[in-house]
């Protein structure tokens, strides 16, 4: 289900003008232009709720427009991409705000604004105000993008922080000006590093003053989260009176235009989705490295930010989880090619020693099962002492699907069913030879002397056995949607192995 998502703040329509240069005015020392072509795009706030349906949400604005020729052509780019303009409060007394941009042989030679940058009337703050009550149990997150074009006055915004707060909703900002107090009690700011020094007063020469920046924003508006970006040094974040790095992973910048835009964008369509603070901030990254290797204002996809994880071999990150990739599970065959990858760092599963918890497999199963043709494969065994007869089952039961888990039978678990001397190695130890094997992406140890309990909880689309349960009653079939049975190799079993080492064979 797509997040609803609001944005409130400056719409600004964006024009360039693009041609040649060849040479200068006779009548003054600049340039003259040979206009080739012209285009509009999305700024200010327009950008913002641009980046968010081309990541999956459903949006609808507020914002200001004048009535004019501007006006109604942002509004109409709007609904192209079928964003809600219903909350749009039309100014007759003022323009709508563009930005003419004048681009000779790809260079940016000069920029024009038409505005009016005086407060939002009264009556344009209670229609944005009683359009955000009306939607307020409709939505996901809110986003306040402030250019400083009038529509964030102290009180609208302090309006919509309260609102949101009392409807448990995120609240992110992308702030503007040396004062934030209008910003009190947000979820979190994203200004970048300039901007926080103007903010907080404070230089930011090192981690030591980037720290103390990031502690007096939090403290001055109470902030959940407090970061700040720092173009290529990536996002820096306050956790538990600490300071966290998220590096950028850009590899090429051609135009930082609407990169600001992009990473808050993408924190509220994470975030909204009740994603960690890290693992979202990773996901911004990743957005703003599509954007900024690409000119002018752009908004970026689910399917552009994938292709540059993968690509650039960034998806084995710590910060990428089940729900992280989620995002993505429509990608396919490069998704699953690189799954066991990603679940890679999660095994083993171990409840009693925790190193991963039960829970961590509880919520990772959930995830599983919302993904589009991911076909969970299940065994179980002993694994005493790895030989090439486990390998080669274990390889086999991974060709049948995507995902293969597998049962160990815990130390008290194969006493039950084999006697005192066994298991000849611990439970950890089995655990983590088998995590060895790139075929397996999990290992979850159980007490039972049977995974019938485990097989009923993860209903596995494949259940695989040996071939010695051939006409044999498979614990736990019912639950899955297929039996399996893979022929051991002869000769090759742990009992043997023992045996010979006692010099039986």
């Amino acid at each position: 289900m797509n997040p609803k998502i609001l944005v409130v703040g400056d719409l600004i329509l964006d024009h360039y003008v693009w041609g040649e240069c060849q040479r200068i005015s006779p009548e003054a020392p600049v340039q003259v232009v040979s206009i080739n072509k012209e285009t509009l795009s999305l700024g200010g706030a327009c950008n913002v709720a641009n980046n968010l349906i081309s990541l999956g949400a459903d949006v609808f604005i507020c914002g200001m427009i004048g009535d004019d020729d501007a006006g109604a052509k942002l509004k109409n780019r709007l609904e192209s991409l079928n964003i809600n303009t219903s909350g749009i409060y039309t100014n007759k007394n003022r323009p709508t705000t563009q930005k003419s941009r004048i681009i000779a042989s790809n260079q940016q030679v000069i920029r024009v604004d038409k505005e009016d940058k005086s407060q939002i009337s009264n009556d344009g703050e209670k229609f944005i105000l009683d359009f955000t009550t009306t939607m307020i149990d409709k939505i996901d997150c809110i986003v306040l993008s402030d250019y400083q074009k009038g529509v964030l006055s102290t009180k609208l915004t302090q309006s919509l922080i309260q609102l949101a707060k009392q409807k448990n909703l995120k609240i992110l900002i992308d702030p503007k000006g040396h004062d934030y107090s209008k910003y009190k009690d947000s979820t979190l700011l994203t200004p970048n590093k300039k901007e926080a020094i103007e903010a907080t007063g404070i230089n930011i020469i090192d981690d030591e003053s980037l720290l103390q920046a990031l502690e007096k924003l939090k403290n001055t508006c109470n902030l959940e989260y407090s970061l700040i970006t720092l173009s290529e040094d990536g996002i820096a974040i306050l956790q538990d009176s600490k300071l966290i790095k998220v590096p950028t992973i850009a590899r090429e910048v051609f135009d930082v235009t609407g990169a600001g835009d992009t990473v808050i964008a993408s924190l509220a369509f994470m975030l909204s989705q009740k994603e960690e603070i890290l693992p979202s901030i990773y996901f911004a990254n990743a957005a703003a490295a599509v954007v900024v290797s690409k000119v002018g204002s752009v908004a970026t996809n689910k399917k552009d930010i994938f292709t540059y994880l993968y690509d650039n071999d960034l998806l084995d990150s710590s910060l990428v989880s089940t729900k992280f990739m989620e995002a993505f599970s429509q990608d396919g065959a490069k998704f699953l090619s690189n799954f066991h990858k990603i679940v890679q760092r999660k095994k083993p599963i171990n409840p009693q020693n925790k190193l991963i918890t039960k829970d961590d497999f509880d919520n990772f199963l959930e995830s599983l099962t919302k993904l589009t043709n991911l076909k969970i494969v299940f065994t179980n065994g002993c694994f005493d002492i790895l030989h090439i007869g486990h390998i080669s089952y274990l390889n086999e039961a991974k060709k049948l699907g995507d995902v293969l888990i597998v049962g160990l039978n815990s130390n008290s678990s194969i006493k039950a069913i084999k006697g005192n001397d066994r298991p000849i190695n611990n439970e950890l130890d089995r655990a983590y030879m088998l995590c060895a094997l790139e075929c397996i992406d999990f290992v979850i140890i159980f007490d039972e002397e049977t995974p019938f309990n485990l097989i009923k909880q993860i209903k596995p689309n494949i259940l695989v056995k040996g071939g010695d349960y051939k006409n044999k009653e498979v614990v736990g079939a019912e639950f899955a949607n297929e039996v399996k049975l893979i022929d051991f190799i002869e000769g090759k079993s742990t009992t043997n192995i023992i045996n010979k080492i006692k010099g039986n064979q």
